[in-house]
């Protein structure tokens, strides 16, 4: 799943390449939505791989406040969920 998120992150900064290159060379209009909307994707990409490595641990081993959640608070989460499950 790593390696087909990678690609689909490249594939999008391709085509932003692409549209980005084809507004400049004048094509029209629709190269700089093109353009928009893989920028999006590529923000948005980024954006869930630090939100998802957040969770698990510190990203680029950095000590950031609220990161590394799950393993820190396992014990707590897990007493948590049994009082909510349990009733």
């Amino acid at each position: 799943m790593k390696m087909f998120a990678t690609g689909l992150l490249l594939a999008v900064a391709l085509v932003y390449a692409l549209a980005t290159w084809a507004r400049a060379a004048g094509a029209g209009g629709w190269a700089g939505f093109v353009a928009a909307a893989a920028e999006a994707g590529m923000v948005g990409a980024l954006a869930d791989w630090f939100a998802v490595t957040a969770l698990f641990r510190r990203p680029m081993g950095l000590p950031i406040p609220h990161t590394a959640i799950i393993p820190t608070k396992k014990d707590q989460l897990g007493q948590s969920l049994g009082e909510f499950g349990g009733g």
